[in-house]
């Protein structure tokens, strides 16, 4: 961007088209496959672990609770599969990172994406992987 004004990177990020907020929902990558490669743009179907966040109900086990009521962090380290993106907000949906509603449902935790690393990548797009794999170095 040609502005370095915080208050106009804030105005052009909330303003951005869909298609350039998703590639910004990236995150760490650590797949051993491309040890070159920095971060990555999250997508549906990656292995990721949860590093940061507190969520469960607080007072129902003796675990839970978060960093407010005394209690260690949440459930850090849950390594699962992402099950949405959503691009509007910048969140990430990732399996078994849920809480329950009034009405007994279970309802997933939006999650930001730098408090996720993605550990492998979905290998369905090979046009991604062969992106990737230039990123790495290539002829390795």
């Amino acid at each position: 961007m040609s502005s370095t004004k915080p208050n106009k990177q804030r105005k052009n990020a909330a303003n951005a088209p869909l298609h350039t907020r998703r590639k910004r929902i990236r995150a760490r990558c650590l797949d051993p496959a491309y040890p070159n490669v920095r971060n990555v743009t999250i997508r549906v179907g990656d292995l990721v672990s949860v590093r940061r966040g507190d969520w469960g109900n607080p007072g129902h086990d003796k675990d839970e609770g978060g960093k407010r009521l005394g209690s260690s962090r949440g459930k850090e380290g849950v390594e699962a599969n992402v099950i949405a993106v959503d691009v509007k907000t910048g969140r990430v949906f990732v399996e078994g990172v849920s809480h329950s509603t009034s009405e007994s449902k279970a309802e997933g935790i939006p999650l930001h994406a730098s408090n996720v690393v993605v550990i492998k990548i979905d290998d369905g797009d090979v046009v991604r992987l062969k992106k990737l794999e230039e990123r790495n170095g290539g002829d390795e």
